[in-house]
């Protein structure tokens, strides 16, 4: 897409969708699992996790902003995006996933793991498994407790139905954010649902998504993660959509008390923005400076820790 079809994009969003992915692949328990990455592969590691049915290219026009100081990826979790399908899904299996991509990386960094919505769960669990060796947890609008698990049920209910269009056109037409919101500019949207859709061989055009991820819905999660983050030995930030019902008030309040009271060698940093639970739609520079200034609070609050500690 050349950024003159982008009239009504932010320039700095039309500057990262012309920052082209390095594309690769890594085979992960059979299943190929597609992967992306933009600038200098000798740098420090943020390494995006998606939501839901949705893919790598939701990070496009962000993630590339951070390439001038960081080496980005964006995976496909299995049954989402460019990546393969499989018999049965779990977070175990994702976390999997996300480790395997990790360790192709060059360089040999600690990677700091961002993770949207389900994404966040999936990093929240890496997190819990690999912390020792990450330089930190990101999650955005994640339901980390299940306090509001109705609204996600619902959800699940909808992207378990198989659809399918007589063409790519109808299908992009019928793209839709679950749940629904404002976006800063239409052409976005087009953008990432020309990249939701692939031909089923027939003549129709469907989702990439699987629909027995929703179906079929893994379980194998801890019923409260929230309860878990104190836990963590990596420094953990949580950035809310202050429009989105995803994440309950009462867990809001539990992060908050959180990043209060946390030890300065293991900082804790909410952010709260004013958008809706797909904040890379409606909010996305304020998404990328949320995502920079934490690992910048974070390394401020351990830099004066050892300061007061020498």
């Amino acid at each position: 897409m050349t950024q003159e079809a982008l009239p009504g994009v932010p320039a700095p969003l039309r500057e990262a969708l012309a920052a082209a992915p390095v594309p690769q692949v890594t085979t992960v328990a059979g299943c190929d699992i597609s992967w992306f990455s933009w600038g200098d592969a000798t740098r420090q590691p943020v390494v995006f996790v998606h939501g839901g049915a949705a893919h790598s290219w939701w990070w496009s026009f962000t993630a590339p902003l951070l390439s001038d100081r960081y080496h980005v990826v964006a995976l496909d979790l299995s049954g989402h995006g460019d990546s393969g399908h499989r018999a049965h899904y779990s977070f175990a299996g994702w976390v999997e996933e996300v480790a395997a991509v990790v360790e192709r990386l060059p360089g040999g960094l600690p990677p700091i793991v961002v993770g949207h919505s389900m994404g966040g769960m999936v990093a929240t669990l890496f997190a819990l498994e690999h912390g020792s060796r990450m330089a930190g947890l990101i999650s955005i609008d994640s339901p980390l407790s299940k306090a509001d698990a109705a609204n996600f049920t619902k959800d699940n209910g909808v992207l378990a139905q198989t659809r399918s269009y007589s063409s790519r056109d109808e299908a992009v037409a019928r793209f839709r954010l679950l749940p629904p919101q404002d976006v800063v500019a239409d052409e976005l949207l087009a953008h990432v649902a020309r990249h939701s859709v692939a031909s089923t061989g027939d003549g129709r055009w469907s989702w990439k998504f699987d629909a027995k991820v929703f179906l079929e819905h893994p379980e194998d999660r801890l019923k409260d993660l929230l309860g878990v983050l104190d836990s963590l030995v990596c420094p953990l930030g949580v950035i809310a959509a202050e429009k989105s019902d995803v994440v309950p008030e009462s867990d809001r309040e539990r992060i908050a008390d959180m990043a209060r009271t946390a030890p300065a060698e293991r900082p804790v940093v909410y952010w709260p923005i004013d958008g809706g639970h797909h904040l890379m739609f409606d909010r996305p520079l304020e998404l990328v400076a949320a995502i920079r200034d934490t690992i910048e609070e974070w390394r401020s609050r351990r830099k004066t820790a050892e300061e007061a500690g020498s």
